[in-house]
């Protein structure tokens, strides 16, 4: 990637500063806790809202820059090594809860929330959230919905699509699309959410969730 897409890429964020190119940074980016060979990205970057992710992905689409989503990192599979170099879309940063509905027993997340956060932001209001993996003191809501985990508790609960009731997804293309209602079920249109929990993030990324709890 030349200096000049470089550039191009760091005009697209509010602050040009989330986007690295450091060999740290780019090293630290290249391999899970999974075996699998490293693969070091050309550059990473932090996104902090779904326009700038819409922007970044449109950009990519357009010159066929390879873009892989990384959440904790803490993937055993390899999931979020990119393979083709290109940007890592780093989503740390997007780890708000967002809203609280204590009655309807849900909860609005951003992906980069872990899932421990998430149970010590519902616990005031009686509420947790039980399908988390083992690693989900470092493990985000994006990854699970990406990899449709479940932990330990899933015999009893169920996994993670059990429990989302509504997505906000980026496209490649950059359209940012909604799926699914607040309502616990809906007969009506296509599911479309599940097309995209457990796909990886080859479909998609999440920018923000709905949740049961």
């Amino acid at each position: 990637m030349d200096a000049q897409s470089r550039q191009i890429l760091a005009s697209l964020l509010s602050e040009p500063e989330r986007l690295s190119t450091n060999a740290y940074d780019r090293e630290t980016h290249s391999h899970d806790e999974s075996f699998c060979a490293p693969h070091v990205p050309e550059v990473v970057i932090w996104p902090k809202t779904t326009a700038e992710i819409s922007r970044i992905l449109a950009w990519a689409s357009a010159e066929r820059v390879p873009v892989t989503a990384w959440g904790g990192g803490s993937s055993l599979e390899g999931n979020p090594i990119p393979l083709h170099g290109g940007i890592v879309l780093d989503l740390l940063q997007m780890s708000a809860v967002l809203e609280v509905l204590p009655s309807d027993m849900q909860v609005r997340v951003q992906p980069g929330l872990t899932g421990d956060a998430l149970n010590q932001a519902l616990a005031p209001a009686g509420l947790f959230f039980p399908v988390l993996p083992s690693s989900a003191n470092v493990a985000t809501l994006g990854g699970m919905l990406a990899n449709n985990a479940g932990g330990i508790h899933a015999v009893k609960y169920g996994g993670i699509r059990d429990y989302v009731l509504q997505l906000e997804v980026v496209l490649a293309s950059g359209e940012i699309i909604r799926t699914g209602s607040r309502s616990f079920k809906t007969a009506v249109g296509y599911d479309l959410g599940s097309l995209f929990i457990g796909s990886e993030g080859t479909l998609g990324t999440v920018s923000y969730t709905h949740l049961r709890a």
